[in-house]
């Protein structure tokens, strides 16, 4: 993954963004009401096996953030500068589980991407259901222009339907 560029981002971010001291490819900012954020972007061949990164956004203390618009905006930013400097390149956004809040971070995620300005740049493909009992929630995005986008669809969608719990199906007969 090509370096991202902290002068770039922080012109287009609200919020100051500082690369993470503690990780690679990893970057924190706090919200007006002290609530951290860490952004992580690692690399994860699993659910796409030609390469995708996966985008991480964790809470680490679990802060609230109550409809904080200028979260959103400098997600966007970071999500931007990514793709500047890799644009040939797919990410990955997988819910954080851990907390039962998963579908609702994810619902939040994918409403902004759906109202997000540079929008038509991009392709998103969502994707939900049960991995082991638990819901998991996930998105792939990727430049429009991508050459490599039928390939990375087709990548995703593959492994998805194989990691996936089976649907149950659901009888209207009496036992």
């Amino acid at each position: 993954m090509n370096t991202l560029r902290l002068d770039f981002i922080n012109k287009r971010a609200p919020y100051l963004v500082k690369e993470n001291p503690h990780a690679v490819n990893s970057y924190v900012f706090k919200t007006d009401t002290g609530t951290e954020f860490v952004i992580s972007l690692q690399e994860n061949s699993s659910i796409v096996p030609s390469g995708a990164y996966e985008f991480g956004i964790n809470n680490p203390h679990h802060g609230r953030s109550p409809l904080d618009t200028k979260l959103k905006y400098t997600i966007f930013a970071i999500v931007e500068e990514f793709f500047e400097q890799n644009g040939d390149e797919a990410m990955l956004y997988l819910a954080e589980t851990g907390d039962e809040k998963q579908s609702f971070r994810n619902r939040l995620f994918v409403r902004w991407f759906n109202t997000y300005e540079q929008r038509d740049m991009y392709f998103i493909k969502t994707a939900e259901g049960k991995m082991d009992g638990e819901m998991i929630f996930l998105a792939i995005i990727s430049r429009i222009t991508n050459p490599r986008l039928p390939e990375i669809i087709e990548e995703f969608d593959e492994t998805i339907s194989f990691l996936f719990d089976p649907i149950e199906e659901k009888s209207d007969e009496l036992p």
